[in-house]
């Protein structure tokens, strides 16, 4: 009997899922004591220990010319995002907030037609459409 054979990206994709969906509760119960703007406080120290990790862990560099440009340009909208998802929490319950934060598929979907030369297909058109009428539902 052959083994089950996962496709690489699934199990980092299961653990954002899993992550993410715990850093709307984590955020939610630290802004019952401090702001929004101390919580985003933490999240570059974070991102240093990761940084240091990577350079002496694996010899990452830091990119430059236009893979770097496109770079900066991700983490500008990351950490925008970031900023603008925990301001939300501190004016709406995390059961609403979160879900509702989670429609940004819709904006790659597009995207990556328009930009990427990816297929809209039928069935991403049908899961995107899902996505929309789950945010409506949820956020009620």
């Amino acid at each position: 009997m052959r083994g089950l054979v996962v496709a690489g990206w699934i199990p980092p994709t299961l653990a954002y899922i899993v992550l993410l969906g715990a850093a709307g509760v984590t955020a939610k119960l630290a802004l019952r004591t401090i702001t929004w703007q101390q919580l985003i406080l933490w999240v570059p120290l974070f991102y240093i220990v990761f940084c240091v990790v990577f350079v002496v862990g694996s010899g990452t560099t830091f990119p430059l010319g236009t893979g770097g440009a496109w770079a900066a340009a991700t983490a500008l909208c990351a950490s925008s995002a970031l900023v603008l998802f925990l301001y939300a929490l501190t004016k709406g319950p995390a059961s609403q907030v979160t879900p509702a934060s989670s429609a940004y598929p819709i904006v790659t979907v597009v995207g990556s037609a328009l930009f990427l030369s990816e297929k809209l297909t039928l069935i991403r058109g049908v899961g995107t459409a899902l996505v929309v009428a789950g945010v409506v539902l949820l956020s009620r």
